[in-house]
């Protein structure tokens, strides 16, 4: 029973798109609030899908299923992928496509995410962020901004409260009403949400998904929401991972982690560990920046063990020895550099 309420909710997810829900399911809440009434607040922004030939046809047959944003969130593919995938919706799912729909979407989807659409695109509207300037790597452009949080105990404190109060509304059905990737509808999300109690996250890394969400998985981007409440669920996801002390220093520990590394995991992750390795461009979601985040030990060994479903990230379990995966895990950690002000 609870897991058909659990499907009826995402259909009805779907079927309202992005307004917001109220849901009302007695057990798929914690113990002592079978009865209680939930409002989760849906991104309520899309992309403005611009003008060009076959976006009549687009709007007319994909968009029934697929948000705007879906389109958005995948690589630049090339004619090919995107005829690939335009059939799959035909041949595998049953979509009604007639030829001549299926010409114009193609040629529309190209357009405007084919490899040279990025030359086309126009800049983003200005924003309340304007006058924050950010990194721009080469490859995947960062626009996002550094949210600023509250210096002030007290005022962060408030901002903290506000945080949760944000977090209830919009994040806890995926993740958990304490963070930890449990939350109702992340049961059946392929690419299972974070556990945010489990990894470190510099306030850079939150500013970047917060702004951008993360391409690949269910998370969106949350930009429609002001800067402030913005900064405010940033500080509060940075309260949900415990502080921890240093690991300890062991160089020869390092130095086979390291050699481990290099030998399995560079190619995805880069030989730096920032997520830019020779096949990083070729996946969705992207590698993990392990500069910019730092997973606790168990974490580590947990994804080394299983993998992560969803994601090019297999399990290392009969590849690697346990004392090599434990050098490696702790190697991992060393990779973190913090960016934050302490």
């Amino acid at each position: 029973m609870l897991r058909l309420l659990r499907t009826l909710f995402l259909a009805l997810v779907c079927l309202a798109g992005l307004c917001q829900l109220t849901v009302c399911a007695a057990g798929a809440f914690p113990s002592g609030e079978t009865n209680a009434l939930r409002a989760i607040s849906l991104p309520h922004f899309e992309p403005e899908l611009p003008i060009a030939p076959g976006r009549d046809e687009f709007l007319t047959v994909c968009v029934s299923c697929h948000s705007p944003r879906y389109v958005t969130m995948q690589p630049l593919f090339p004619q090919g992928k995107w005829e690939e995938t335009v059939d799959k919706m035909t041949k595998v799912y049953g979509a009604q496509i007639d030829p001549q729909q299926r010409q114009a979407i193609i040629g529309y989807l190209v357009t405007i995410h084919g490899p040279d659409a990025a030359t086309r695109q126009t800049p983003p509207p200005e924003d309340d962020f304007d006058s924050i300037t950010a990194a721009k790597p080469p490859a995947r452009p960062d626009t996002s901004p550094l949210l600023a949080l509250a210096a002030d105990t007290t005022a962060r404190a408030a901002e903290v409260k506000r945080g949760g109060e944000l977090f209830q509304q919009n994040c806890a059905a995926c993740h958990g009403n304490n963070g930890r990737g449990d939350g109702m509808v992340g049961e059946v999300l392929l690419r299972k949400p974070k556990n945010l109690t489990a990894i470190r996250f510099p306030l850079r890394l939150l500013s970047q998904v917060l702004w951008n969400g993360k391409p690949g998985t269910a998370m969106p981007s949350w930009r429609g929401l002001t800067p402030q409440d913005l900064a405010a669920l940033a500080a509060y996801v940075q309260t949900l991972h415990p502080s921890s002390q240093a690991d300890p220093v062991v160089p020869a520990a390092l130095q086979r982690g390291n050699l481990v590394f290099q030998q399995n995991c560079a190619p995805c992750h880069g030989a730096a560990g920032d997520g830019k390795g020779t096949a990083a461009a070729n996946l969705l979601p992207q590698p993990a920046n392990f500069k910019l985040k730092q997973p606790d030990l168990d974490y580590i060994l947990q994804v080394l063990r299983d993998g992560i479903q969803g994601t090019a990230m297999p399990s290392w379990q009969a590849q690697i020895s346990e004392a090599d995966r434990r050098a490696l895990a702790g190697f991992v950690r060393s990779l973190f550099m913090p960016t934050d002000p302490p």
